[in-house]
């Protein structure tokens, strides 16, 4: 065996293992492959482009926005998991997910502006002279469930209702206090 220009392959078996029609199988299938990644990219680009397609890159959910505190994933779960079960204990569970009227329903203490920039299913949820509208994306196509708020919504949510009623939630502040205000009329 020759190592220099030659023809024999340094792994004689490997040449063996494949035959031809499994060969170009492979070409054939490396073609697809890489035609789908172009493919792929192109759509997330073109989606990208025309406003279709949000990729955010930076700060977590949880980080400061906007002159909120920030707030602590666990913190923001548990708030979470409580106003949905409060709901779902009074009303029911949703089939087609938590909307901002269920739980103005279930909390007294809930005002519309705590649910400005809320994020819904599809779009999010702003307060337009005193009333709490659903803004969705032009041209995007809706569901049953596109105004739901969406668990990144109720962490919005969290934020809103803490700013509002002064609860620092990166101090002493609690999800207690939080659940009291929202109680109370």
């Amino acid at each position: 065996m020759r190592l220099g220009g030659s023809k024999e392959s340094l792994f004689p078996r490997f040449n063996t293992c494949y035959t031809q029609h499994m060969l170009t199988l492979k070409k054939f299938f490396d073609w697809v492959l890489t035609l789908n990644l172009i493919l792929v990219t192109g759509l997330c680009v073109y989606l990208w482009s025309t406003g279709n397609l949000a990729i955010q890159v930076g700060a977590p959910a949880a980080e400061q926005r906007g002159g909120q505190s920030a707030v602590d994933a666990e913190t923001e779960q548990l708030f979470i998991a409580t106003v949905r079960e409060e709901v779902d204990r009074q009303l029911g569970q949703p089939i087609e997910g938590y909307t901002p009227d269920m739980f103005l329903a279930v909390f007294p203490g809930l005002v519309a502006t705590d649910f400005e920039d809320v994020e819904a299913s599809i779009g999010k949820y702003v307060v337009v002279e005193g009333q709490l509208v659903h803004v969705t994306p032009p041209n995007t196509p809706l569901h049953s469930a596109a105004e739901a708020v969406s668990s990144r919504g109720l962490a919005t949510l969290l934020r809103n209702i803490a700013e509002r009623t002064q609860i620092d939630l990166t101090n002493s502040g609690t999800i207690t206090d939080i659940m009291r205000s929202l109680s109370a009329e």
